[in-house]
């Protein structure tokens, strides 16, 4: 909400002008975009695994990895595409690196090795503060861990408000490295004006350095001079909050699950004195919350030596799911199906199910303990082992 309120109160500043100035800056960055689309797209296509890649890096030959890794930027995949903004950075192209490090941290801020790269890159922009505090382990793979210092770029030319529009821009594209590039260089151009320090501190919260966000709102905070007392007093207790804030951290697979939909396949085996009873379910739900779906069940039971008992069930479901307080992605689940079942008489059955899931990226691994309540089933217990998948974005 703090941020919010920061981030309106640069609105109404007048850093974003629908005007004459605004329309410049904006094709100004559409341009710089353009250029940057334009020249990946000359670079052939080269599907090249990640192994040969890495080894090509390795040996120092940077212009051949930048081919190596063109199809990076066809990819949806955060950590390819801040490698390949990293060997671009080590050919001196920063400008390309920094659009590329954006598409990555727009796909996942949270990832170690995508915080790694964005750290290495603005450690070379001059920002070692910030790539500090976010800076994660280098991959294995990497033997030189030392990018160029870029001193070669010129310096921001424009007045104040298109160079504010500009970055604003950036923000509001969620272009989070390249935003904090051009705030950090607009503090060198305009060190004297609050409305570029209100920037760079929303900036740099973007991608989890909150220390480095903190210093900016008290250099704001200094420039501010007319600010009544309640507006103080906010900006004092956000950078508080910021200071005390814990480091960005990955958010797990089983915390994300609003909206997604999930198609399960399991099965269970009964072994009797007289019969081998084969249970194969599937189900086919939508998550209502992180913690919450419904869905429609389906089975076939087969293997009873009493046919009455053998056949399609189908049935309705909801489960509740909750993160166990442990490092790995594993919840507990507590469902409740109704269901017809095939059986002589009285063929619906109320069921109570609790388990574990254990998360993948886009999937489960399910063991849960059926419980029949009523109906043919009464008073039966099965183990069940399945495998869920997960569907649609993650919200």
């Amino acid at each position: 909400m703090k941020k919010n309120i920061l981030f309106f109160l640069l609105l109404i500043s007048g850093l974003v002008v629908m005007a004459e100035e605004s329309t410049s800056s904006t094709m100004t960055t559409a341009a710089t975009m353009t250029t940057s689309t334009t020249t990946e797209s000359l670079q052939p296509v080269v599907q090249t695994p990640s192994d040969t890649r890495h080894a090509i890096v390795t040996s120092g030959d940077f212009q051949a990895a930048v081919v190596a890794y063109a199809d990076a930027a066809r990819k949806e995949d955060p950590v390819l595409l801040a490698e390949y903004a990293w060997v671009l950075a080590k050919t001196g192209k920063v400008e390309i690196a920094l659009a590329q490090l954006d598409r990555a941290l727009q796909l996942d801020r949270t990832n170690d090795e995508v915080l790694y790269y964005t750290a290495a890159i603005l450690n070379s922009l001059g920002l070692s503060n910030v790539g500090a505090e976010i800076s994660r382990p280098a991959p294995t793979w990497i033997k030189d861990e030392k990018l160029p210092t870029d001193s070669s770029r010129s310096d921001l030319a424009g007045i104040f408000k298109n160079d504010i529009n500009a970055a604003t821009g950036l923000l509001l594209q969620r272009r989070y490295a390249s935003t904090v590039d051009r705030y950090s260089r607009l503090t060198k151009k305009y060190p004297g004006e609050h409305y570029v320090w209100a920037g760079y501190a929303i900036a740099l919260e973007s991608i989890g350095a909150y220390k480095a966000a903190a210093q900016a709102v008290a250099k704001d905070m200094e420039l501010t001079k007319n600010a009544d007392e309640k507006t103080r007093e906010m900006m004092a207790a956000h950078k508080k909050e910021l200071e005390e804030r814990p480091p960005l951290e990955k958010v797990k697979a089983n915390e994300m699950l609003n909206g997604r939909y999930l198609v399960f396949f399991g099965g269970s085996v009964n072994h009797t004195s007289s019969d081998t009873i084969i249970n194969l379910n599937g189900r086919a739900g939508k998550f209502l919350s992180n913690n919450v779906d419904v869905g429609i069940n389906a089975g076939v039971t087969s293997g009873n030596s009493i046919s009455d008992y053998n056949g399609v069930s189908l049935g309705l479901s909801a489960r509740y799911l909750t993160p166990l307080p442990v490092t790995a992605p594993v919840s507990f689940v507590i469902g409740a199906r109704v269901q017809y079942a095939p059986a002589p008489t009285d063929q619906t059955t109320l069921y109570v199910s609790p388990g574990l899931s254990y998360f993948l990226e886009d999937s489960s691994i399910d063991l849960t303990v059926d419980f029949g309540l009523s109906g043919p089933l009464k008073d039966t217990r099965t183990i069940s082992l399945g495998y869920t998948m997960y569907l649609g974005g993650k919200k």
